[in-house]
């Protein structure tokens, strides 16, 4: 198996450091490179709509340079610094943003955790996930969370 990209995703959670491990392992037995992606979705406070003089901008770089700084600690902590490894911020939908980015890279692996929820809150909410799974250019490894974790 050839395996030179491994993208793992996070939404900076808990849940999402456990796909960490597990793609850490992968690239130390592959020698593959970590790429390590969080999609910033930008939800606009209503303020801003009625309010333009608030700096909508200046409110998403400083949401963009807060999310970079916490995926620096977040991959210090869980990949240390002897893996070659490289972090993305990125804009939008989640699950668009990953397809792309794999695409781009290209990913040979897309690490990801899911919350596992019931049908009734898949069906209201959607899964991340599930839609990753469905468009990716390549294998999705799914780290799904253990009942009572």
């Amino acid at each position: 198996m050839r395996m030179k990209t491994i993208l793992v995703t996070t939404d900076l959670s808990d849940l999402s450091k456990k796909a960490f491990p597990l793609a850490r392992d992968l690239a130390e037995k592959y020698g593959a490179k970590i790429v390590v992606c969080y999609v910033e979705e930008h939800r606009v406070p209503p303020l801003v709509i009625e309010y333009p003089g608030v700096g909508f901008d200046d409110m998403l770089q400083h949401q963009r340079e807060r999310a970079k700084e916490q995926l620096e600690r977040l991959a210090e902590e869980q990949l240390g610094g002897e893996l070659d490894t490289e972090l993305r911020v990125i804009d939008g939908m989640a699950h668009v943003g990953i397809v792309q980015l794999a695409e781009e890279l290209p990913a040979d692996l897309i690490v990801m955790t899911t919350h596992g929820r019931g049908f009734f809150s898949h069906a209201i909410l959607g899964s991340t996930t599930e839609r990753v799974v469905r468009r990716a250019p390549c294998p999705v490894l799914v780290v799904r969370q253990k009942n009572g974790e």
